[in-house]
């Protein structure tokens, strides 16, 4: 059965996806305060951003240096690509296809002159060597062109935006995946709280997804979450537009939906869990710097082309298969731990 699409300007949050919130908050609201001692060590962080006079859950680095426009001359602002009012092709909330730099930048790509495919290659590939994955408050696509980067939503929502822009249809895709063991140590692993949460739901549900362009009559799906240098760093695959990432698998059915614009109030979900956790959140950034740094040393040293090469070659993930993650799943309710009855449901 075809999944639904969500068009319009998502003034609701679709059923879907609120659904999938619900069935996370309350394992989470359980293991926060399992583990409410792990707030108080939060208070350095928020502490900081006290005497800096922003929030708990800010981002406080400076960004300034990595603001895209720096890259941008005026004659990239005139003859820009046309504004479109269609469906996928209109700006959204936190997708601002219109805005005077997502447009030059997608002139800048190629739109207008290549074909659809090679343009947005050339987009995917852009966002994914320029924006980095940082762990912070939900920004969209214009906030994430003049920083550094942001949340692999922010870097779909860029993608989104610039092929929009282009004249290239766009939308987004949310789904559930079970991530590498790589992953599950460094983003899940330092905290008990995010850790437990996983554990009880056996996979990570609406929390991450990807960009589907519409190319040549069908739906091209790009994720330019890890740039090549954090790939690089942790030994992970560097995908090509309309690849598979391998650091993770897909679980059908969950968390799965598409849509043309995220819901009003979607970008302040997250805050409060950024809050509880900030302490983790630093950490697992500057982890991720420190990754990105490891890994440009080893493309520098054997280049991009080569580390595909071998990568592709000798690459194991070590994921579980979809029937591991529901055999999981199983043996929590068997266990008749703690939400086992409402989350841990059969219909897998």
């Amino acid at each position: 059965m075809a999944k639904k699409v969500v068009t319009g300007k998502g003034y609701l949050i679709p059923w879907p996806l609120l659904r999938n919130y619900l069935s996370q908050l309350g394992p989470l609201l359980f293991f926060v305060a399992k583990n409410s001692n792990l707030i108080l060590e939060n208070m350095p962080a928020y502490k900081t951003r006290l005497r800096l006079h922003r929030k708990p859950w800010a981002y406080i680095k400076n960004e300034s240096e990595f603001d895209s426009r720096k890259i941008l001359k005026e004659e990239d602002y005139k003859d820009l690509p046309p504004l479109k009012n269609e469906p996928f092709l209109r700006p959204t909330r936190m997708c601002e296809s219109d805005a005077p730099e997502i447009r030059a930048i997608a002139k800048k790509l190629g739109a207008g002159k290549l074909s659809d495919e090679k343009f947005a290659e050339a987009a995917y590939n852009w966002v994914m060597h320029e924006k980095k994955l940082i762990f912070k408050p939900l920004g969209g696509a214009l906030n994430t062109f003049r920083t550094k980067g942001g949340t692999c939503l922010d870097q779909l929502s860029l993608l989104v935006a610039i092929s929009r822009a282009g004249g290239v249809p766009a939308r987004y895709r949310l789904y559930g995946l079970v991530p590498d063991q790589q992953i599950y140590d460094l983003w899940l692993g330092p905290n008990p709280i995010l850790r437990e949460t996983y554990d009880t739901l056996g996979f990570l549900e609406a929390l991450h997804g990807e960009a589907e362009l519409f190319i040549n009559g069908k739906w091209v799906a790009g994720d330019p979450t890890f740039s090549p240098e954090l790939n690089a760093g942790m030994g992970l695959p560097v995908t090509h537009f309309g690849e598979e990432p391998g650091w993770r698998i897909r679980v059908e059915g969950k968390g799965d939906i598409r849509f043309e614009s995220f819901p009003a109030g979607f970008k302040h979900l997250m805050s409060g869990v950024l809050a509880i956790v900030q302490k983790s959140i630093d950490q697992i950034n500057n982890t991720m710097n420190d990754l990105r740094e490891k890994g440009e040393k080893i493309l520098d040293e054997i280049g991009i082309e080569e580390y595909i090469r071998k990568n592709k070659k000798h690459f194991k993930p070590s994921i579980p298969s979809v029937s591991e993650v529901h055999a999981f799943r199983k043996k929590k309710k068997d266990a008749e731990e703690p939400f086992a009855s409402s989350v841990l449901s059969e219909d897998d």
